[in-house]
């Protein structure tokens, strides 16, 4: 028999290893079939697990393993082993799993490396050549030895004395080669189960009758199709056997109901059949019902005619007088309903073909006889529809454990009002088709609800109030946000594990006060705004002890809460997302943003009010406008023909101290600009006015000094009425307005209207006391007057 490596770990953690999660971590270095001649030097230090089945290693010496003191497990099955040498695992304490089976070792009593393996818990030595059983010396320093397997062609009284201190939990005997056996050889070996794999000879028989004297669970393979060995359990008055195994078996269904019958007629409890195959489906024997069996299984049963009364097979597994009946991972698509009250109390017909006609009676009956019920479990079958499977099992007054997973179940309103038995507590009904319309269907009596791998998107709020419920498994669906307990109100854990919750509101956590266990890893948590509070809840209820009211746990916190969105958070912890309130409320934003600049405003302005900021902004703006007119309106040389100035300007005598002294100097002087002044350039003989006309014409912009003395005056009114008249005529911006002194607009006389105009469309330039300022000042006014006017000998 083949032993792989896998298969060695798997039974080894399974029977004997105290750590299922530490086993299953542990990882093989594969040298299987490498077609190896020995061990591979080199072998690393921290090597645990080997494999070094399907090769050609005849020879294993002592250096071979001496670099792997932390070797666990070591698989050399399939190979050519012929010798170990007594010291080849002096170097590896650690070994408990040792697999020698399937090769060419001959003296069984000889194996001397066994003194240096006394913590080896798994040793296969089968299949090998070993002529005799006889066990050596070395076998009885295994202190720890739980699973020993082994073969030889005979097996003497006196093999197993070495053995004889040791209580091993399985005892594996291949006795496909033997040749001779010896009665009641087996009855010195202490162990819990035996396994042994038949020879299909006259042998069998002797075997069996000590196999069944001497251990409380047996396991029969390759037995042969008139499973003779089945016979032998009436042969001898002990019979100490409680469980019975029978495995890779091929026969009739008369030679299969007859031997089921002679085992009723036992004290055996339990009895199950795996990979059963029946050749011939008729002539079987009724049912003996002389005692009430533990457990009754078939797993894996098989049929080669196809043609045959159904209903006889199903009437003999469903009236099977025992506890626990269990027949799976069989194509079976029918089960009947038992004649009688049923004695069953768990009902296992997983991986089978079974529809939700299942047990039906007749069209207008429904089964009535299965009220012992407690276990119903019909798992991977073929069923479809819930409402009318719930009809097939109502009558099953017992029943409280039902588990439908792993079908194609679905419901809706349209199949009717659900009906179910009245003691249901637990219900399976995950990996199916389920939407949320399946919380209409549920029994009032449930307390631990499973409905993982479904489609349900959330849970309705209008639910009839299932007050038992305790437990609510919705893992791997596709939820959008936490469900409320509303229908709900005594539930203790909830798994909302793997769904589609991006923010879930932490207003569902508050209904449900008694909630203790809560899943709600591996979901895409977007990690904004939204999903702030709920974070900050659950990190708090995750880490208030238990006690309190509202502790609560929070399972796989914090490694399976994690953002997944926006890209800053990717990847984070959950317990470490954090935003501030400021980010998170756009009112204290907004204030947090509004007063600091409204702030800054004021100061700004404060200090640019002191600065006389406005006025240099103002005035520069003024010398910027100056500028780009005097550019866009830049004339040609003829149309300057005739203009001997650059300005005329006109002003009160009260103000002719500041032109005299500031205006015309500045100009003059530093400007070299050409200023038409009526004290210098008046042509005397001609009248005021035609003096006027003729400087307004021959200068190309005319000033005017305005103050409080400009409008009274009647010739400044002469000028300024003949100079707008210019502009009007020529087409040209040609006056330009100096505020020497503050002069408000009710002053100005009312026959001044041209002038009140002009100040309240026209900008003006403001004369600054202070000296700072008056650079900016004639800067301006220079800009608004220079022009390339004709020299004086150009005019002559």
């Amino acid at each position: 028999m083949k032993l792989s490596g896998w298969w060695l770990v798997s039974v080894y953690v399974t029977c004997f290893h105290p750590s299922l999660i530490l086993a299953i971590k542990r990882i093989i270095v594969n040298y299987s079939s490498q077609n190896l001649s020995s061990v591979p030097p080199g072998l690393k230090p921290s090597t645990e697990d080997l494999d070094l089945s399907l090769n050609r290693i005849q020879t294993l010496s002592a250096k071979d393993f001496s670099t792997t003191p932390r070797l666990h497990f070591l698989n050399l099955s399939w190979n050519i082993l012929e010798n170990i040498d007594r010291d080849a695992f002096n170097s590896t304490p650690a070994l408990e799993i040792l697999d020698l089976s399937h090769n060419k070792l001959q003296n069984l009593s000889d194996q001397p490396y066994l003194l240096k393996t006394g913590r080896l818990q798994f040793v296969d030595l089968s299949s090998n050549m070993f002529t005799v059983m006889a066990l050596g010396r070395a076998f009885s320093t295994l202190k720890h030895l739980q699973w020993l397997g082994l073969s030889a062609k005979s097996i003497s009284n006196q093999d197993f004395t070495y053995i004889a201190n040791l209580t091993l939990k399985t005892l594996f005997i291949n006795a496909n080669s033997l040749q001779t056996y010896e009665e009641n050889s087996l009855t010195e070996v202490h162990s819990e189960k035996a396994i042994i794999a038949l020879s299909k000879s006259d042998l069998d028989i002797a075997i069996a009758e000590d196999v069944f004297a001497a251990f409380k669970e047996v396991e029969f393979t390759s037995v042969d199709s008139g499973m003779k060995v089945i016979q032998q359990i009436h042969s001898r008055g002990i019979l100490r056997t409680v469980s019975l195994e029978i495995s890779k078996v091929e026969t009739t269904w008369e030679v299969l109901t007859s031997c089921v019958n002679t085992i009723f007629q036992s004290s055996i409890q339990q009895l199950s059949f795996s990979d059963l195959t029946m050749t011939k489906m008729e002539g079987g024997t009724p049912l003996s019902t002389s005692h009430i069996m533990d457990s009754f299984s078939t797993t894996r049963a098989s049929v080669t005619k196809f043609i045959f009364n159904q209903t006889e097979l199903y009437d003999f597994f469903i009236n099977m007088p025992a506890r626990k009946v269990s027949l799976t991972q069989t194509p079976i698509i029918f089960m009947t309903c038992p004649w009688t009250v049923s004695k069953i109390e768990v009902l296992d017909l997983f991986d089978c073909a079974l529809t939700e006609n299942v047990f039906t009676v007749d069209p207008d009956t429904e089964c009535s006889t299965l009220t012992n019920l407690v276990k119903l479990v019909l798992r991977g079958n073929n069923l479809k529809l819930l409402r009318p499977l719930t009809s097939r099992i109502h009558l099953m007054d017992s029943l409280q454990n039902i588990d439908l997973s792993q079908n194609t179940l679905t419901y809706s309103e349209e199949q009717g009002k659900c009906v179910w038995p009245p003691k249901v507590v637990q219900l399976d009904l995950s990996s199916n088709g389920f939407d949320q319309s399946v919380f209409k269907c549920l029994p009032n009596s449930i307390r631990i609800l499973n409905l993982r791998s479904n489609r349900v998107t959330t849970v309705p709020s209008d639910l009839r109030v299932l007050d038992d419920l305790r437990v609510l498994d919705l893992m791997d669906n596709r939820l959008l946000d936490l469900p409320t307990c509303q229908a709900f109100p005594n539930l203790q854990k909830l798994s909302v594990r793997s769904n589609s919750l991006h923010s879930p509101l932490p207003g569902a956590l508050e209904t449900c006060p008694h909630l203790e266990d809560l899943d709600l890893s591996r979901n895409s948590f977007i990690c904004t705004c939204a999903l702030r509070e709920f974070a900050a809840l659950i990190k708090d209820r995750a880490t208030r002890p238990r006690g309190e009211t509202l502790g609560l746990t929070l399972s796989h916190w914090p490694e399976g809460y994690r953002c997944s969105y926006p890209e800053s958070w990717s990847n984070s912890l959950l317990e470490d997302f954090y935003l501030p309130e400021i980010s998170c409320n756009a009112w204290i934003l907004a204030i947090t943003i509004l007063i600091p600049t409204i702030t800054l405003v004021v100061a700004i302005s404060l200090i640019c009010h002191r600065l006389d900021v406005p006025w240099y902004l103002k005035m520069m703006w003024k010398w910027t406008r100056a500028k780009h007119h005097a550019i866009t309106s830049q004339r040609k040389p003829e149309d300057l023909e005739g203009l001997c100035f650059h300005a005329f300007v006109s002003y009160s005598q009260k103000n002719a101290d500041w032109v005299k002294s500031q205006f015309l100097p500045k100009l003059e002087g530093d400007y070299g600009l050409r200023v038409c002044h009526h004290e210098r350039d008046f042509i005397p003989g001609k009248t005021i006015v035609q003096n006027i006309l003729r400087s307004i014409e021959q200068s190309r912009r005319c000033v005017f000094v305005l103050s409080s003395h400009f409008v009274q005056s009647e010739w400044c009114h002469y000028e300024l009425y003949f100079a707008n008249h210019q502009r009007v005529t020529r087409g040209m911006d040609s006056i330009i307005l100096i505020l020497l002194e503050p002069l408000p607009l009710y002053l100005i006389p009312s026959k001044y209207y041209q002038l009140k105009s002009m100040m309240s469309r026209r900008t003006y330039l403001e004369w600054p006391p202070e000296g700072a300022k008056q650079k900016l000042f004639w800067a301006n006014l220079r800009a608004a007057l220079q022009a390339d006017l004709p020299s004086p000998s150009e005019r002559e």
